[in-house]
């Protein structure tokens, strides 16, 4: 399926494992890791937002990444200068070509890993939002993972501006039915489960795997977005900062931490929150918990690694 939909994916995957010095299945199963790893596990995280105008100063795209404390090792940014195509600029963990960013066209994705017990063989969900930063607008995006075209189930949240366009869409995609929300001055959130009563029947609630974690988390998220608006207040990169730092409800919070009784390779932790702001093309990138960084980095297509 990798080959159909772009065999240059394939080339980057085999060079990548040639330069590794590890075989090219190794880095294969890393691009097929949520279809291994994701369809029977029980641990959630990961709280998208996208954010429009007249709402908010700017197009704005973001989330906190929650998973293994173990696993915020391997966090990589990278910069995807494409011969033929578009300029990706991406975090994500080494050996995975696709993940949470945005490209030169002002489009940026973000995911949300949704456990439910079906699985096909086609696209991995990774591949797949390689496929979307690849792409020029929403709506091609679009079209490059529904149908069933993915191989497992996930949320992804895009957004755009360019040249006076904006618009979001989130789409909650399984590998059999999708269905989506698009938005052109308001704002869209997403957790960890299916919200589409569509799709929901069609999978049937025996197949999920969500725990109140990922309920409690959106209903959070609503009510802090919701308060801003009511109280009139311009949101901006600093709003949704003060979001993605939200402690309401611990341990189900937005921010997650480390649980003491865990260990690193089984708790679900907050390994990095990501700000896009699309109007701009600048991506706000905080490397742990955003209520207390380790490291901070900004970033633009006029900077260089």
């Amino acid at each position: 399926m990798i080959e159909k939909s772009n065999i240059n994916l394939l080339e980057e995957m085999d060079y990548i494992a040639k330069g590794a010095a590890v075989e090219f299945e190794d880095i294969l199963a890393l691009n097929a890791r949520s279809e291994i790893a994701l369809t029977n596990n029980v641990s959630d995280g990961c709280t998208s937002i996208a954010v429009m105008p007249p709402l908010s100063d700017s197009v704005y795209l973001s989330q906190n990444w929650d998973w293994r404390p173990a696993q915020s090792r391997s966090l990589i940014k990278l910069d995807i200068n494409q011969t033929k195509g578009t300029e990706i600029q991406m975090v994500t963990e080494a050996g995975i070509i696709g993940k949470i960013g945005f490209n030169n066209h002002g489009l940026g994705v973000c995911l949300n890993a949704i456990r439910a017990n079906i699985i096909s063989d086609q696209l991995p969900v990774h591949i797949g939002l390689r496929e979307v930063l690849n792409t020029e607008s929403i709506n091609e995006a679009k079209e490059k993972i529904i149908d069933g075209k993915l191989g497992s189930s996930a949320n992804i949240l895009i957004a755009q501006e360019k040249n006076n366009f904006q618009k979001a869409i989130n789409l909650e995609l399984s590998p059999h039915k999708y269905d989506k929300k698009k938005i052109k001055n308001d704002y869209l959130y997403h957790t960890n489960h299916f919200c589409s009563d569509v799709i929901i029947k069609d999978i049937g609630k025996e197949n999920f795997n969500t725990v109140e974690n990922s309920f409690v988390r959106l209903n959070r998220i609503e009510k802090l977005i919701k308060n801003e608006i009511e109280e009139r207040k311009l949101i901006s990169e600093l709003t949704i900062k003060k979001w993605l730092s939200d402690h309401k409800n611990e341990p189900f919070s937005i921010c997650r931490h480390k649980n003491n009784s865990e260990s690193i390779y089984d708790d679900t932790i907050t390994a990095f929150s990501i700000i896009m702001n699309l109007t701009n093309k600048h991506m706000y990138l905080i490397e742990g918990q955003p209520c207390q960084p380790l490291t901070e980095y900004r970033f633009n297509f006029n900077t260089k690694i």
